[in-house]
């Protein structure tokens, strides 16, 4: 993009043809369309400038490690020159080998640790110009507390750091047959060892425990618990429903709450007969403000992402 604007803008100044353009862009059109097109392209860049925040948060949840959408990165890479930081708003792992729930198909908890670990190792690499990153915990990274817990009976638990996560970014040793492997921590990488983030008073991200099968009723109900215990906020965004909506709640406030979907594969409870299920949406949102003014509601933008590609068949149908 950066050559793209390069040659756009100089191409006087390099003595450059419009057809030569197309060629060094590998563009197969008409070199007049591109001349045309270069001014809109030019135009947007500039606008874009010309609207620069003080902060652009990208808040994404319930990636369900090692089950996430395998364009995840992709997504953040595409954004990493336009935010300032990336919130991870629970779920960040499945802990699926330590859940309670029948299974076929899983991993040991020591597989999951790493892959989770390499995987938010590659966030920070690609996140490499200063931007924050913030993890909070979902219910599913509870599963490990609870597990620790338990250990009490032989007083074992004080030697384990009882957050996944934290565990994760602070750097953890894998002990096995006599050899271990260290994992050191990843820099730059805050952890909120709670359901709920607030930033700067403005911005909510978080992770409740509720669901509602009526549409908006967990926009509502969100809004109402943060105000009723007085946090100062102007938007909240949350996930664990894997559910999309986006509304001011007037009845609350007029407070803005975007229900932020999922970043995970297509799970086979959301379509297994239980009626209080539906598709999963998938999701996630950029937040734009400047500290000196409101969170204005054009600078909120939920970016949609087509369903991801699974092994499981969805065609039901048969002709007989």
């Amino acid at each position: 993009m950066e050559y793209e604007e390069r040659l756009y803008r100089n191409q006087s100044l390099y003595g450059l043809s419009w057809e030569r353009i197309n060629n060094l862009l590998g563009l197969e059109q008409h070199p007049d369309s591109t001349r045309k097109a270069s001014y809109g392209y030019l135009r947007r860049i500039d606008q874009e400038v010309k609207n620069t925040f003080d902060k652009s948060i990208m808040i994404i949840n319930d990636l369900h490690l090692p089950f996430e959408r395998k364009d995840i990165l992709e997504v953040i890479n595409k954004h990493k020159n336009e935010i300032t930081t990336l919130v991870i708003a629970g779920d960040l792992m499945d802990c699926q080998s330590i859940s309670s729930f029948p299974k076929i198909r899983t991993l040991t908890l020591e597989e999951e640790l790493v892959y989770a670990y390499n995987f938010l190792k590659n966030i920070r690499h690609i996140l490499d110009n200063e931007q924050n990153i913030i993890v909070i915990n979902g219910n599913h990274e509870e599963r490990w507390h609870r597990d620790i817990c338990d250990m009490h009976k032989k007083d074992m638990q004080k030697f384990i750091n009882p957050s996944l996560i934290d565990m994760i970014i602070e750097g953890f040793t894998i002990y096995e047959d006599g050899e271990k492997t260290r994992y050191e921590g990843i820099n730059d990488t805050i952890y909120i060892p709670h359901w709920f983030v607030n930033i700067d008073d403005k911005l909510i991200a978080c992770h409740p425990k509720n669901f509602s099968i009526v549409d908006g009723k967990m926009c509502e109900n969100v809004a109402a618990h943060f105000l009723n215990r007085g946090e100062n906020f102007e938007v909240i965004v949350f996930g664990h429903t894997h559910k999309y909506s986006q509304m001011t709640v007037s009845r609350r406030a007029g407070v803005y709450v975007v229900e932020n979907g999922c970043l995970c594969e297509d799970f086979s409870y959301a379509d297994s007969g239980n009626l209080t299920y539906t598709p999963q949406h998938y999701c996630y949102t950029i937040i734009k403000y400047n500290n000196d003014e409101r969170i204005h509601y054009n600078n909120i933008k939920v970016y949609h992402l087509d369903e991801p590609n699974t092994e499981n068949g969805k065609n039901y149908k048969v002709i007989i």
